[in-house]
């Protein structure tokens, strides 16, 4: 007999992780970097697995991270999968984008309110007319954890593409500048939109990594490992304390979420 869809899915994520379901917390940190994976498994002394994805459980906080891989078509199967988890309860997405509007500086962290469906893989999931947008009831921690940090939290609409070095292209530029769009990314969309299809609660902290408009302002080697030495442990910090709250205060969340969907 052939494998049941839920049956077929579940065994996708133990395999593309290396690790059994039941190894999963409630809470997910989301990732696109072994760095932070690395980071987060000396943090939390959790147990790594390795797949095509990698993870570390840490069982302690209730906290699982998973390191994805870049764009859309990986982002939508993680959380097509993680939707399949018995326990799950909330996804938090740390990852890194490009700041399209000049109010925004490098090392700058935007919790976006909204993203643009410029990629291709989210029509799969819902209609083209349908936004992208997060669960505001865990956007809401992400904010708290940011501010905890003493920063402020850059709020607004990023830019999903599933087109890598689109640096050159003029014509693209330009429609980036005449719309009010804070910054651009690879994920987010899908993310959002599949999230949204499968209601997995979901919110994002992102790192403004580079300001690809400005004069020298394109990510190049050297400030990709600036990048990680200045402002991962402040990134994984950040996530960490927006988990925690979110589990502390979880029938608080649970109550906001029956609204949203």
């Amino acid at each position: 007999m052939s494998l049941k869809e839920h049956e077929y899915i579940r065994q996708t994520l133990e395999r593309y992780t290396n690790c059994k379901l039941e190894n999963f917390c409630d809470h997910v940190l989301v990732t696109n970097f072994k760095q932070y994976i690395k980071r987060f498994r000396e943090k939390t002394k959790g147990k790594y697995a390795e797949g095509n994805f990698r993870i570390v459980n840490a069982a302690d906080i209730n906290c699982t991270m998973i390191d994805f891989g870049i764009g859309s078509p990986q982002a939508a199967l993680i959380i097509n999968c993680l939707a399949y988890l018995d326990n799950l309860k909330s996804v938090v997405m740390l990852g890194m984008c490009g700041g399209i509007d000049d109010i925004l500086e490098v090392g700058d962290f935007l919790v976006p309110s909204a993203a643009i469906r410029g990629e291709g893989t989210s029509r799969h999931y819902l209609p083209q007319e349908f936004p992208a947008i997060p669960a505001s009831s865990v956007n809401l921690y992400c904010i708290g954890a940011v501010r905890k940090m003493g920063l402020t939290p850059r709020c607004g609409i990023v830019y999903t593409t599933d087109r890598r070095l689109w640096e050159y292209d003029e014509q693209f530029i330009e429609y980036l500048r005449n719309q009010r769009i804070l910054a651009i990314e690879m994920e987010l969309a899908t993310l959002f939109s599949v999230a949204y299809r499968y209601e997995v609660p979901i919110g994002s902290v992102m790192l403004v990594s580079d300001m690809p408009l400005q004069k020298k302002g394109i990510k190049n080697k050297k400030l990709s490992q600036k990048i990680y030495s200045d402002y991962m442990e402040t990134h994984l910090d950040i996530g960490l304390d927006a988990v925690t709250k979110i589990n502390a205060n979880w029938r608080t969340v649970a109550r906001r979420l029956s609204s949203e969907w």
